[in-house]
C-alpha cells in the first residue's frame, strides 16, 4: 500500500485510491480513483441528492512525476434530480467539466513553457499536441493576467508600438501600449490605434474616473480618445515626442553655426545623454554653448 504522503501527491482533492500499475514501455502510470461518495447537488436547480444513477469512467491526463506520464482513471457517479428528472454528473475538484486533463496538468505546462527554451521540448515531455500546448498557454497566461488586473491608476501613459507588417494589405501594424507610470508596468496592449478599438478594449477595466494625467504623444487619435475615455484626466505631451520636435531644429541651427561636420565635438555631446557625461565633459560642453550662443547672437537675424 503507497505512503499517504505519495497517495496525497498523486490524487486530487476528493478521490481515493483504487489502485496503480505502471506501463514500462511507454513510462506511464496508470491511477485507478474514485470520487468519495457524498451529498452532491444538481447544477440545473440546486437540489441536493444522493441517489445513484449510473457510473463513468473518465481518463485525464495529470502532472508528470519524475519523468513518469501520469493518467487518471476516474470512476464518477451520475446521481439522479428528482425535481429536473434528469441524471447529473458529479463534478471533480481539479478538472474542468469537459476537460481531458486537470488543473495541475496546465499549470505545470505553463511553467515549462517559461522554463524551457524550445516549445517542441515541452511537446515531447508532456506528450501533448501543439495545439493544446498553445491552447492550455493562453488560457493559463490569462487566469495569471486577470490576477494582477486592477482598477486605473491617476497617471497612465498612452503610446504606439510598430509590431509588424501586414504582407497581404501591405500595411504596417501597430499596436497601442497603456503604461501605469506609478507601478512601472504596462497595463494593456490594444491591436491597433484608432478610437473604436481602443474604446472596445479598454472598457472592462474599472476606474476609469480616477485618472488624473494622460501622457500621450500629439497623435490627434490619442488625444481625442483621452478626452472621450478618461473625462477628468488632464492631457500631457510625452517628453520623448516633445524632443523629437525640438531636435530638428537645434540640428539646423547647429549646422549654420558649426557646420555639417561629423567629426565635430559640439555635435557628439549633443546627441549624447547629459546624464552620462563626466565633469569634463560637461564643463566642455557649457563652454561651446556659451561660444555658440555668441556666435548666434553675431548672426544676421532673418525675419
Amino acid at each position: 500500500m503507497p505512503e499517504p504522503s505519495l497517495v496525497r501527491s498523486l490524487l486530487l482533492p476528493e478521490l481515493s485510491l483504487l489502485g496503480a500499475y505502471l506501463i514500462p514501455p511507454a513510462r506511464t502510470m496508470e491511477v485507478q480513483t474514485e470520487k468519495v461518495a457524498k451529498e452532491e447537488y444538481c447544477p440545473r436547480c440546486a437540489t441536493k441528492s444522493m441517489s445513484g444513477y449510473d457510473h463513468r469512467r473518465v481518463r485525464v491526463k495529470d502532472e508528470p512525476l519524475r519523468g513518469t506520464q501520469v493518467r487518471l482513471t476516474v470512476r464518477k457517479r451520475r446521481l439522479w434530480c428528482k425535481p429536473c428528472r434528469r441524471p447529473f454528473t458529479e463534478p471533480i475538484p481539479g478538472i474542468r467539466k469537459g476537460a481531458r486533463h486537470t488543473e495541475r496538468y496546465g499549470r505545470a505546462v505553463l511553467r515549462a513553457c517559461e522554463r524551457y527554451s524550445d516549445l517542441k521540448q515541452v511537446r515531447r515531455d508532456f506528450r501533448c499536441s501543439a495545439g493544446f500546448l498553445y491552447k492550455a498557454l493562453y488560457r493559463h497566461l490569462e487566469l495569471e493576467r486577470r490576477k494582477r488586473l486592477y482598477p486605473w491608476p491617476d497617471v497612465i501613459g498612452l503610446d504606439e508600438r510598430f509590431f509588424g507588417r501586414n504582407k497581404r494589405l501591405r500595411t504596417r501594424d501597430f499596436v497601442s501600449m497603456v503604461v501605469d507610470f506609478r507601478g512601472k508596468r504596462l497595463m494593456e496592449l490594444v491591436n491597433g490605434r484608432t478610437i473604436a478599438e481602443l474604446e472596445a478594449s479598454l472598457a472592462y477595466i474599472p476606474g476609469r474616473e480616477n485618472v488624473r494625467i494622460v501622457a500621450l504623444d500629439m497623435s490627434d487619435v490619442y488625444k481625442g480618445f483621452a478626452r472621450r475615455f478618461f473625462p477628468n484626466a488632464r492631457l500631457v505631451a510625452d517628453k520623448f515626442h516633445v524632443l523629437r520636435l525640438l531636435n530638428p531644429a537645434l540640428t539646423r541651427r547647429r549646422k549654420e553655426i558649426t557646420g555639417d561636420r561629423r567629426s565635430a565635438a559640439i555635435r557628439r555631446l549633443l546627441l549624447r545623454n547629459g546624464f552620462g557625461l563626466d565633469f569634463w565633459q560637461r564643463l566642455d560642453l557649457h563652454r561651446l554653448a556659451r561660444s555658440l550662443f555668441r556666435a548666434a547672437r553675431a548672426l544676421p537675424s532673418q525675419r
